[in-house]
């Protein structure tokens, strides 16, 4: 069979690309190669030498359009340079990965010869040809490409078929390269199930590999003149992998790889795919390959990483939920109860990495008596609530920590607590300027005349119950205690719909404003506390006549036995302005100072002023206000809830 030589053009910037590939980098790119050929199969073989043992060579097989004559002749004349370089998508209208003609050329990493032999359908004679290709990395400049022949083989198709293998080629193994392909090629796979990949004829599925995955969304991106909405993927993988960050299109396939190590995440094995149509318009611009360089990029990259870690330090911590359990069964876990505010959540996101890790890495921790475990843990509590920089003096002399755990500690708790603080300000910054807000319509002596309590205070208050507590979530607006008892009935997992109406003491039908639910772990897993509670109009003032209505609810709660004989703690509030003399005299007898009225074993009814309720929300704020030097006028507050609320 006659051949001719096709002499390749060496740009600059490929070399250093081809020698620098990895072992399971360049039969990726082969394979990438023929899934951009609409290849339906691909199969890897790793030929073994029955003579001699080890590798013999690696084949690439996929049933692809082929290689054209013309493709070899522009094509495997030049290094770099693609036939996909200003296309996207396939003849099929799948995904394009490859631009830069870098893919067949990435296997002389793997040996010396390579050979393609490829079959196509020639359209105009309405016939099948086949040829060959061969290069050789002693003679990298030069192709040998045999005449084209007509074939009695009807499906089309490549076989890359490496020999002469070096140590890299010699090196790969059938297990190593399953788990790289399943990760690398997870999105496409699943995006395109009719693909079949395969490896020694074992077939992969990347689903099998995936430990998790979750995806976060990530604030928009504003590019000559459009907001581009972004959003990152993250699989772990239960295999190994190298971590990397990938820059996508809106389809989630790699255009670009982030090329920096993102440090502190060396205990998962992940993948994160970062989504937009921003990156596709960056990589058609020839732009993308700059990274952080790119002033449109920077700022979301930074946010990515951010966002990561933060993001796979809670599911470190979401892993270690039974050690942590585990611990407050034995009572030496030193935090009760749920979060009391953002900065308490990141308080004790800290001591968990820290007790987790200390846990880890000193076994006879675990063995050490329940009260001297206990008494660690207050100390550690201590130190990192009130002077987090003693923190190294116990990493070097209380637990003798090598430097290189030190360093991981320290650079994890340094990202997670200025992430979460970074993620808390937005809320901080809202609700001071919410509690601005309405401290000045309430207290404002024009403005709380006109205030009106059920279709202004009410909604207001009702998208905004953090008020009342962060430990609250809203169950029931501004519905009959009907609807209470069938919502109650629901939180406690109750399968009974109510066959009478709930009702006062009198019979009457009563409508409660707000009734707010937390669970209370700490008792029983399954305990409930909620908090009912009665807005009043600012200008009017809890009397007799008020603190009978929020009476005739808890009593009605208190003799209705489908309320009464579960495991539950009531809270009735009423809150106003201001209270009459009355309400004064009532309050005497409440030696605790807390506003009770009444107060039973399950029940508690409270009058409660928003001057209290404010005063309780400002000083649940002011620590993270100072540190993050925020500073609220009233008119930002107005502002604020006029947005929010402009009817």
């Amino acid at each position: 069979m006659a051949a001719r030589t096709l002499k390749v053009e060496v740009e600059s910037d490929f070399l250093g690309k081809v020698s620098n590939a990895s072992a399971y980098v360049a039969i990726s790119e082969l394979i990438w190669n023929a899934l951009d050929a609409d290849a339906n199969k691909v199969s890897v073989k790793l030929n073994e030498d029955a003579l001699y043992g080890g590798l013999k060579n690696i084949e690439v097989t996929d049933d692809g359009f082929g290689i054209t004559e013309d493709i070899a002749d522009k094509h495997f004349s030049k290094l770099g340079g693609s036939w996909k370089k200003f296309k996207n998508k396939t003849l099929s209208g799948r995904f394009l990965h490859g631009q830069e003609g870098q893919g067949r050329f990435k296997p002389f990493s793997l040996g010396k010869v390579i050979d393609w032999e490829t079959v196509y359908f020639d359209e105009q004679e309405g016939i099948s040809k086949s040829f060959s290709i061969t290069g050789m990395a002693d003679d990298i400049g030069n192709f040998r490409v045999t005449d084209t022949e007509p074939t009695k083989v009807k499906r089309s198709g490549t076989t890359v078929r490496i020999s002469e293998l070096s140590k890299k080629g010699i090196s790969v193994s059938e297990k190593a390269l399953s788990n790289y392909i399943s990760c690398a090629f997870a999105i496409y796979l699943s995006k395109y199930p009719a693909v079949q990949m395969y490896i020694n004829d074992i077939k992969i599925d990347p689903s099998s590999q995936i430990f998790h995955q979750e995806t976060l969304e990530l604030p928009p991106v504003e590019f000559e003149g459009e907001s581009f909405n972004y959003y990152m993927k993250v699989i772990e993988w239960k295999c190994d992998t190298k971590n990397e960050l990938h820059f996508c299109d809106t389809n989630g396939f790699p255009l670009h790889t982030y090329d920096k190590q993102i440090r502190g995440t060396n205990e998962f094995e992940f993948t994160a795919y970062l989504i937009s149509e921003h990156i596709s318009k960056l990589s058609s611009k020839g732009v993308l390959e700059l990274g952080g360089l790119e002033s449109s990029l920077s700022e979301t990259i930074r946010n990515a990483i951010d966002k990561l870690k933060h993001h796979l330090f809670l599911r470190k911590l979401a892993k270690s939920a039974n050690i942590i359990q585990k611990w407050k069964e034995e009572d030496i876990y030193p935090y009760k109860g749920g979060y009391i505010d953002v900065m308490d959540e990141v308080e004790r996101q800290m001591f968990d990495i820290l007790a987790i890790n200390i846990s880890q890495e000193l076994p006879e921790f675990e063995k050490s008596p329940i009260k001297v475990k206990r008494l660690q843990f207050r100390l550690l509590k201590q130190i990192v609530s009130s002077n987090p920089n003693d923190l190294q003096i116990i990493f070097e002399e209380v637990l003798s920590l090598s430097l290189k755990k030190q360093k991981e500690l320290a650079e994890l708790l340094e990202d997670i607590s200025l992430t979460s603080i970074i993620n808390a300000s937005k809320t901080i910054s809202d609700r001071l300027k919410f509690i601005a807000g309405l401290e000045h319509i309430i207290f404002d002596p024009e403005k709380k005349q006109v205030l009106k309590e059920r279709s202004q205070l009410h909604k207001i208050l009702a998208d905004n119950t953090w008020v009342f507590g962060d430990a609250f979530s809203m169950s029931v607006n501004d519905q009959s205690l009907s609807e209470v008892l069938k919502k109650h009935l629901k939180a406690m997992k109750i399968d009974l719909i109510p066959d009478e109406p709930v009702t006062r003491i009198d019979k009457s039908r009563g409508i409660v404003d707000l009734m707010l639910t937390q669970s209370v772990p700490q008792n029983h897993a399954d305990q409930l506390e909620h908090l009912v509670i009665e807005l009043k109009a600012p200008k009017v003032p809890i009397g007799p006549k008020e603190i009978q209505q929020i009476e005739s609810y808890a009593f009605a709660v208190a003799s209705d036995e489908r309320f009464n004989k579960l495991d539950v703690k009531w809270n009735f509030w009423i809150v106003s302005n201001d209270t009459n003399e009355y309400t004064d005299h009532r309050l005497k007898a409440d030696k605790t100072g807390q506003g009770i009225i009444h107060q039973t074993d399950y029940m508690t009814i409270k009058v409660k002023t928003w001057g209290q309720l404010i005063k309780e929300c400002k000083y649940r704020l002011e620590f993270i206000r100072s540190h993050l030097d925020l500073d609220v006028t009233t008119t930002e507050g107005l502002q604020f809830l006029k947005a929010l609320f402009p009817k």
